[in-house]
């Protein structure tokens, strides 16, 4: 008896529409699917099934997307998360995903990867790169760009790139306020607002606790803050503890840029006698999975990593397809989340 595609979508399941559009190979049916299709059809002896071999089906690559970083991401547990989510989408419509590394030298000296100059590259997503420099010389290679964060002086490049970040403010301003009516009133900062590589993440989350502490007629203990210090720094911890020594005492609340930050202090603290939150409560940002790991566990502001990852690729695809639509500046909302570094 001769097999028919509404017997393979019977035995799978499946609608016949879908069953159909699975073996010509259409891209609105998962990879996974086609290949359960396919096999069930092989299996049935469908009759029509060489014309839709999985050779012959498989959809033709749309190109390479450059995901563009810097040597040592500082958080990789944050940006693998994000990398997750634009790799499911880019993959899913058939574009091939090239990573393109710049040591700080190559940021310096805008030397990009060779990559960026092959014609298959349709365009970039840049992730913990924030030179302002650099954003504006991606721009001559006139190829669709989205950046997840953004430098700290942004503004120059709205309708030119499309950005793709996290609300920085919000939860800065509830964790500060909840840690004031438990009385604290000195705040330290923790995180670089001054290099060439600032993002905008970090200039947000400082602006806040500052307007939050101008509210209760209160101003950042700048004695215990490190404003000026990298990222690179903080892998120095003979560094951050000396920095922690030369303080004229411990603040209430020391406000981390970054949950990577935070627990690299909190390591330099417990090392030299501290005790978190009985001496100094530390908050984070990002909630990475180290910020529950750590003893105390990090109170911190969880951002939907995948999610983010996820936007970008869609916008990039976007881009691509509708090269003159506006550009988009979107925002993802965050969640606090109170754990024992700060009760």
């Amino acid at each position: 008896m001769k097999c028919t595609i509404k017997d393979i979508a019977k035995e799978l399941n499946l609608s016949r529409n879908t069953v159909a559009k699975a073996l010509k190979g259409s891209s609105e049916v998962s990879p996974k699917t086609q290949e359960l299709v396919h096999a069930k059809a092989k299996e049935m002896h469908y009759t029509n099934h060489s014309e839709f071999s999985p050779s012959a089906a498989k959809p033709a690559n749309k190109g390479s997307i450059l995901f563009l970083t810097r040597t040592y991401a500082n958080d990789s547990e944050f940006w693998s998360s994000v990398l997750k989510g634009i790799e499911a989408i880019l993959s899913a419509a058939n574009y091939h995903l090239v990573l393109g590394i710049m040591s700080d030298t190559d940021l310096k000296t805008l030397q990009f990867p060779g990559s960026i100059y092959d014609p298959n590259i349709k365009g970039i997503i840049i992730v913990e790169i924030c030179y302002e420099s650099v954003c504006k010389a991606l721009l001559q290679f006139h190829l669709p760009i989205v950046t997840v964060d953004m430098p700290k002086n942004y503004h120059d490049l709205i309708g030119k790139f499309d950005i793709i970040t996290m609300e920085n403010k919000i939860n800065i301003f509830n964790i500060t306020r909840q840690l004031l009516k438990k009385g604290a009133k000195r705040f330290g900062f923790i995180g670089d607002i001054y290099t060439s590589n600032v993002g905008r993440g970090f200039q947000e989350r400082y602006d806040a606790l500052n307007e939050c502490l101008k509210e209760h007629n209160l101003k950042l203990d700048q004695n215990c803050s490190l404003l000026h210090e990298t990222t690179d720094d903080f892998r120095n911890f003979g560094l951050v503890i000396e920095k922690i020594q030369q303080m004229s005492g411990l603040p209430d609340v020391f406000i981390c840029g970054n949950d990577w930050l935070a627990i690299q202090l909190i390591y330099a603290l417990q090392f030299l006698g501290y005790k978190v939150p009985r001496d100094v409560s530390v908050t984070g940002f990002d909630n990475i999975p180290a910020s529950e790991r750590i003893v105390p566990a990090l109170t911190t502001i969880s951002t939907p990593k995948e999610y983010l990852g996820i936007a970008a690729a869609r916008q990039i695809i976007e881009r691509i397809d509708h090269p003159d639509a506006p550009c988009i500046f979107a925002q993802y909302a965050t969640e606090l989340i109170v754990r024992g570094s700060t009760v």
